[in-house]
């Protein structure tokens, strides 16, 4: 862009370039819509290009002009910006926006015709020109824009001004000379030209001598203005950069002056509100760091600790368990043994109840027989009884025999006799034999109670058994479950132990880390920051 040259040729020669970027016709088809931001706009087409939110034309235009350009397609009333290279204060196109109705240029392009002017946009002022667009029937349905921007258009780099002011002496020297020579040349033209030719030669050494001093005057003066203007701004930049090489970031240069020196003082104090924020930010991370470091070191040696003695509880649990492991083991054995010799007692005592059964049965044969025994003395006492009455009746009819029955008397005597003795003893046996069936009864009645405390024993030992079998049983399930916590400690005692050494290295690691925290806040610390920085 030549900046010497007016401002409305410019931008006029400017919107027609951009012109030249659509060579065919517009369209506008106002049944199909594009959402443009928040915005619902028509479709804008040239030949067969669709312009909404197609950045390519106006990014090429300004990326070879430096001119801004937009497209506005007509919905309405209202001119709408749906393709440009404007950039909002954000950073972001400046697309979905309208054209203010209260714009000078508003009235004009509804009109159908061109407008140029300056224009305040998004902050930057511009130079602008907009150029209606109309379909075959002549409405207007597009506005093309382009814009120069001026904001800074009234600075001059720091060339531009000693170009200008060089210019300016040697043209001033110049003008000097030729009006000197012109002035002395109209006073000899009525001399000879002998005589001419020396005072021309001599007007020429004087001049030249006079352009000569006029020239170093203006060197001087250009050293005193480039001092001024360059040398001095320069030494207080290097001081400025010297104080930022000395980890000094409160520097700060003034900036007065909008030229190339001073956009290098801007960048410099930019470098060092930029390093002072950087530092800044580093100092309060290495803070973070080391005070998290510090906690999480903290932390893996509480868990360290912690782990240790669940680690040593886990070893003492361990060989309790197997202690306990031993004992059921034993419990189980000895489980087993009595649950055999429950089974050996219910087997004799199932014997000893049918032993008692048959001695039961033997004692019912026994008192049976017993009471056979006293029917049958009963009946021999009958018997003796009877022979004593015989013998009586005997000895009456052998007294009444007299001699001849003497003997037969002795005889029924003798008989008689017998049949009393006989009647004594069955007596003595018949008290025997009660006597004897009285104890049977009592044994019978012992035996029919040992038989019932036998069946007892019996029930009881089985159920015992049963018992000692279920004991038996549980002991082996209590065997088995043992042997599974064992394996369960075993291996919770082996990630207790890897999760120590983890735990050991994570306490390494945060240590490192709050070693690395402690340099890296020891390198920064050598940067002056200001205050604000640091309140950060």
């Amino acid at each position: 862009m030549n900046k010497f040259l007016p401002l409305g040729y410019q931008i006029h020669r400017f919107a027609k370039m951009l012109a030249s970027h659509f060579p065919d016709s517009f369209s506008l088809d106002n049944n199909n819509q594009i959402m443009v931001g928040t915005e619902s706009t028509p479709v804008l087409g040239n030949g067969r290009t669709v312009l909404n939110l197609n950045f390519a034309a106006p990014d090429q235009f300004s990326a070879s002009t430096g001119v801004s350009a937009t497209i506005f397609v007509k919905r309405g009333n209202d001119l709408i910006r749906i393709s440009t290279s404007v950039k909002k204060e954000d950073g972001g196109r400046a697309v979905g926006t309208l054209l203010d109705h209260s714009h000078a240029g508003y009235k004009v392009l509804l009109a159908g015709q061109s407008y140029i002017g300056f224009a305040q946009l998004f902050g930057q002022q511009y130079m602008t020109q907009y150029d209606p667009i109309k379909d075959a029937q002549g409405n207007v349905i597009a506005v093309l824009y382009v814009g120069i921007n001026i904001s800074s258009r009234h600075q001059f780099g720091i060339g531009t001004k000693v170009s200008m002011m060089a210019f300016s002496v040697i043209g001033a020297i110049f003008s000097l000379y030729i009006w000197a020579i012109n002035a002395a040349m109209s006073g000899m033209a009525s001399e000879s030209g002998q005589k001419m030719a020396e005072q021309i030669g001599q007007l020429q050494i004087r001049y030249g001598l006079f352009a000569l001093i006029a020239v170093l005057l203006a060197v001087g003066l250009l050293y005193l203005v480039l001092q001024r203007m360059v040398t001095q701004p320069l030494k207080e930049a290097m001081k400025a950069a010297q104080q930022l090489a000395s980890c000094d970031l409160t520097t700060q240069v003034h900036v007065g002056r909008r030229d190339e020196i001073g956009q290098l003082m801007q960048a410099m104090n930019g470098i060092s509100q930029g390093l002072a924020r950087v530092v800044g930010n580093v100092r309060v991370g290495t803070d973070t760091i080391a005070v998290a470091s510090r906690e999480i070191a903290s932390g893996n040696a509480d868990l360290s600790s912690r782990t240790e003695s669940q680690a040593s509880s886990l070893e003492e649990t361990a060989s309790s368990m197997e202690q306990l492991t031993g004992t059921v083991h034993q419990n189980a054995d000895n489980a087993r043994q009595a649950n055999q010799l429950a089974a050996s007692a219910s087997t004799v005592a199932v014997k000893g109840g049918q032993v008692v059964s048959q001695v039961v049965d033997t004692m019912g044969s026994i008192k049976a027989s017993s009471r056979k025994i006293a029917d049958i003395i009963s009946v021999i006492d009958g018997i003796s009884f009877q022979t004593n009455i015989l013998a009586l009746n005997a000895a009456v009819e052998a007294a009444r025999a007299g001699e001849q029955g003497r003997g037969f008397a002795v005889v029924a005597t003798e008989v008689r006799n017998l049949a009393q003795r006989s009647a004594s003893a069955a007596k003595e046996i018949k008290a025997l034999i009660d006597d004897s069936v009285r104890q049977v009864d009592q044994g019978s009645k012992l035996v029919d109670a040992a038989g019932q405390t036998m069946s007892e024993i019996v029930s009881s030992v089985k159920r015992v058994a049963d018992i000692m079998s279920e004991i038996t049983a549980a002991s082996q399930e209590q065997s088995a479950g043992i042997e599974e916590v064992n394996q369960a400690i075993g291996q919770m005692d082996e990630m207790t132990q890897q999760n120590a050494a983890l735990v050991e290295q994570a306490a390494a690691a945060a240590e490192s880390l709050q070693d690395q925290a402690k340099s890296l806040a020891q390198a920064v610390s050598v940067f002056k920051l200001g205050s604000e920085i640091r309140q950060r």
